[in-house]
């Protein structure tokens, strides 16, 4: 009897050690993170993540080729739904966005541009956590008209 108590102890052990190693390599490869100060970025440099999110692999993909990138990053997290709002308006334009437009009632979506890519983001409050999604494709070229001194030509 003592045998079969140890024997599922070691085996129990066994299987923590291994799903303690699983879920340190759960990112996936293609997803670069680079850190900030709070935050991190995964398929697009361009694109801030909070860290207080987690990123939701089953649900996110991101199609590259040598000229185009695009995708879909899904995230879940305990977080306040007008926090991540705040968040995306003060972080994007760092990083080189133009806000677009917003829409607010149960969801939250953030529409971003730059001159040849967009991102939506949508803010979704669940039941127990908030998801976000992080939407980035190609941009019509003549939707927006580049700057000179003189004004859009």
């Amino acid at each position: 009897m003592k045998k079969i108590i140890i024997l599922c102890f070691a085996l129990s052990l066994v299987c923590a050690g291994c799903a303690a190693f699983q879920k340190q390599g759960s990112e996936p490869a293609s997803a670069s993170k680079t850190q900030g100060f709070n935050q991190a970025f995964y398929g697009f440099p361009d694109v801030p993540v909070p860290k207080e999110v987690e990123i939701v692999n089953e649900r996110s993909f991101v199609y590259e080729t040598p000229t185009f990138k695009a995708g879909v990053i899904v995230f879940t997290g305990n977080v306040d739904p007008a926090s991540l709002e705040s968040y995306y308006k003060v972080n994007m334009a760092k990083n080189g966005w133009k806000y677009i437009n917003s829409f607010r009632y149960k969801d939250i979506v953030l529409n971003y541009a730059k001159e040849d890519k967009t991102c939506n983001i949508k803010v979704s409050r669940g039941a127990f956590q908030t998801e976000l999604e992080i939407w980035v494709g190609p941009a019509d070229k003549g939707a927006f008209p580049k700057s000179t001194p003189n004004g859009p030509k």
